[in-house]
């Protein structure tokens, strides 16, 4: 019995002593954490080209006034319209003969903060007005560029094409609620927007 029981004790003991001989299991490893990139930097917006210089095609004809159905301010800046001069405009300029204040085509806006007055579009607008004359432009099979710069709103960009069966409908009527020009605007360091433009032969 004695003998038994020494035996019992020394296994017990063989057994714990293998317990504390074992190594500790070693800890799985934390997955390494993979960065993710950056995104790329969005591309530069590209500025709407306007060849230098002035040129237009003498048989095309769009006088009139271009109005935007959405109206949008730059800073105290509100857009009016856009205004295109008759062919002999554009052949005055063209020629070195350039007023200060108006050109074959031009880019106007109102100062929403001065007092308000009787308008050239035949309603009431605000005293004072910015015209944006031409620094460049083409004029020409149904397209329009335009390049100008104002001290107080920058340069102003302009590209568009016209919609020639609407402009001709609108100009056999006199004014139309329908598209006739569409295109892109830059105002300074502003946006690109997308505009379109209603037709008003003025008075």
């Amino acid at each position: 019995m004695r003998y038994r029981t020494f035996a019992l004790a020394a296994a017990l003991l063989a057994v714990t002593a293998a317990g504390c001989n074992q190594k500790p299991e070693t800890k799985a490893e934390a997955p390494v954490a993979v960065e993710t990139p950056a995104p790329a930097p969005a591309p530069a917006e590209t500025p709407i080209s306007v060849a230098e210089g002035f040129h237009h095609q003498a048989d095309f004809e769009a006088a009139g006034y271009y109005l935007s159905p959405t109206a949008f301010r730059v800073g105290n800046y509100a857009f009016t319209h856009i205004g295109v001069g008759m062919p002999s405009d554009f052949e005055t300029w063209e020629g070195g003969d350039r007023s200060s204040t108006f050109g074959p085509i031009l880019i106007a806006f109102d100062d929403v903060t001065s007092p308000k007055a009787a308008n050239e579009l035949g309603g009431e607008g605000h005293s004072v007005t910015l015209r944006v004359l031409p620094q460049a432009y083409s004029f020409d099979a149904g397209k329009m560029t335009f390049r100008g710069a104002d001290p107080k709103l920058g340069e102003v960009l302009f590209s568009g094409v016209f919609d020639k069966a609407a402009l001709l409908r609108a100009q056999a009527s006199g004014s139309s609620q329908e598209i006739v020009l569409s295109g892109d605007l830059m105002i300074g360091a502003g946006p690109t927007r997308k505009v379109s433009f209603t037709y008003w032969v003025g008075d």
